[in-house]
């Protein structure tokens, strides 16, 4: 239990580490320390660390995401469930041009 915490912790701490050649080292040692561990969970994100590497280390370098894209690739989602029954095509274009001053929230 105590070797879990501890590991969680040492991956909060990497994240926080800013050289790219030591984020390296650290990652490769925490997967074989999680490895190590025999517990599953620890043994399952090792592995998606290892898959997602070079992915991982491009965020470092560039520390730039795709969140804002997805973010707006699930408004159209959403916006096309609700336009359910929409006759007209060039509307829906429409809508999804200004779907950055729509408000998706809900009023409780």
């Amino acid at each position: 239990m105590g070797a879990t915490y501890a590991l969680k912790e040492a991956l909060r701490r990497i994240n926080k580490i800013k050289d790219l050649a030591f984020v390296e080292n650290a990652l490769t040692y925490w997967c074989e320390k999680a490895h190590c561990s025999k517990v599953p969970e620890l043994i399952s994100m090792a592995k998606t660390i290892r898959k997602h590497y070079s992915g991982i280390l491009a965020f470092w370098k560039t520390k730039i995401t795709s969140a804002v894209m997805e973010g707006f690739n699930n408004k159209i989602g959403w916006l096309t469930r609700q336009a359910y029954g929409y006759r007209d095509e060039e509307y829906l274009i429409l809508k999804i041009i200004d779907l950055p001053n729509l408000k998706t929230e809900r009023q409780l």
